[in-house]
């Protein structure tokens, strides 16, 4: 045990400072831990650390000093932790829920509020879009074969995520997300970043094309309509990014993609049956927990059973990130949280959008109806980092600034 402890610390301290010297591959290696190492891989230290969090920690590490800005959006976020850990305090909030929050919430916002201080706004933009285009293609493969090479990792047969999904006879495709809706969700908040990067036009819509079908073959309603609205957002918010051209032409694709796919989803979801529409009825009965929810810690319904299940109300699992955290953590964290959503829609249709925020908002009706679960939970909050240090740093000029200088006609033509 010590030996391994001695090595986990030069590993760890040779990686601080090879990222301190090469902040990009930084910023690569944590976009690959993301997107290709699947939860359940990790090490039991007390607490289970997974790749995506050790990587985390190292480059938060490697990446601090002096010159980092404080926002008062910190502060707002500030206020939320600490209202979890008063929950925690006095509210009867359990600590497994807190250590979540913390490890799986805290630390990736930090590390988006960092990240911007070493890379460039284009680099991170051409990490997340390169890592998302690969994780698509490995998902389109996943759906035509029925296989998913994440599930060979060690400790997938032990984890409530090592299993495959399926909705009306087809497999749901997951990657390394562990879940069909966590690797939607992940895909739709990187279609903003494919959109922004500095590649062709030609490789951009098409890149954007394989990350949409792999957000269908994930036959998650709310990660299709996620990457639907983000596509939106970004074509009518960021015109200082995208050129008229490019922003007509995806809207054009997104059109002829709907027209398309939209049909075969149908057919899928209506052969999915009583499933497909008691997952979706299913979400409206959790409305009522509300009236549950103490200002702060655990809510009033909650209980534990002999073997281990926590239940609110009768339910065991709770398709809403909003209502989870006010029934695990109180009214008061909600709160903070709702008036932050509040102020990034404000910000978007101010005028003042950039990509991550984009992508943020895009989220907002995932977080109504499904958990933040796996990856997906951090990448949300590394995007919330992402989007106020956009903004911090940068102000009007963003992560993944790419407004075109290529003339109208030229890249029509290019286009076709």
């Amino acid at each position: 045990m010590i030996a391994l402890i001695a090595m986990a610390v030069c590993g760890g301290l040779a990686l601080i400072i090879w990222f301190r010297r090469s902040p990009r591959w930084a910023m690569a290696v944590w976009t690959a831990s993301l997107f290709f190492t699947p939860v359940w891989f990790g090490v039991q230290a007390g607490i289970f650390f997974t790749v995506l969090t050790a990587i985390t920690i190292v480059g938060i590490i490697a990446f601090v000093d002096r010159t980092f800005r404080w926002s008062h959006l910190d502060t707002a976020v500030l206020m939320f932790f600490l209202a979890l850990l008063l929950g925690l305090i006095i509210g009867g909030a359990l600590w497994g829920h807190v250590q979540g929050a913390l490890i799986g919430w805290l630390l990736p916002y930090v590390w988006g509020r960092l990240v911007l201080q070493r890379v460039s706004p284009e680099w991170v933009a051409q990490c997340i879009a390169a890592a998302a285009v690969v994780a698509a293609v490995l998902a389109l493969l996943e759906f035509v074969t029925s296989r998913n090479l994440f599930l060979l990792f060690p400790g997938a047969s032990s984890s409530i995520w090592g299993t495959l999904q399926t909705r009306g006879g087809e497999l749901r495709a997951e990657g390394a997300f562990g879940h069909s809706i966590a690797l939607g969700g992940s895909l739709a908040m990187s279609s903003v970043f494919v959109l922004v990067v500095r590649w062709p036009v030609w490789v951009r819509v098409g890149a954007l094309a394989v990350v949409g079908a792999a957000t269908a073959v994930t036959f998650s309603r709310i990660g299709i309509i996620g990457l639907a609205v983000t596509v939106v957002l970004a074509v009518l918010f960021l015109g200082r990014y995208l050129s008229r051209a490019m922003r007509v032409t995806v809207a054009v694709a997104l059109g002829l993609g709907a027209a398309v796919g939209l049909p075969a989803l149908l057919g899928v979801f209506s052969e999915a049956g009583s499933e497909a529409t008691g997952s979706a009825d299913y979400r409206g009965d959790l409305v009522p927990l509300l009236d549950n929810m103490n200002l702060l810690g655990l809510a009033s319904n909650y209980e534990r059973l002999p073997n281990g299940d926590d239940y609110f109300g009768g339910f065991r699992s709770i398709d809403s990130a909003l209502i989870l955290i006010g029934l695990r953590h109180g009214l008061v964290p909600l709160a903070i949280l709702v008036v932050l959503l509040a102020l990034a829609v404000i910000a978007l249709v101010s005028r003042r959008a950039n990509p991550a925020l984009v992508a943020l908002v895009g989220q907002i009706p995932a977080l109504a109806t499904v958990a933040l679960i796996t990856q997906y939970a951090s990448f949300v909050w590394f995007v919330a980092g992402l989007a106020v240090s956009s903004y911090t740093l940068y102000g009007k000029a963003a992560v993944g600034r790419t407004v075109e200088r290529v003339e109208p006609a030229r890249e029509l033509a290019e286009t076709a």
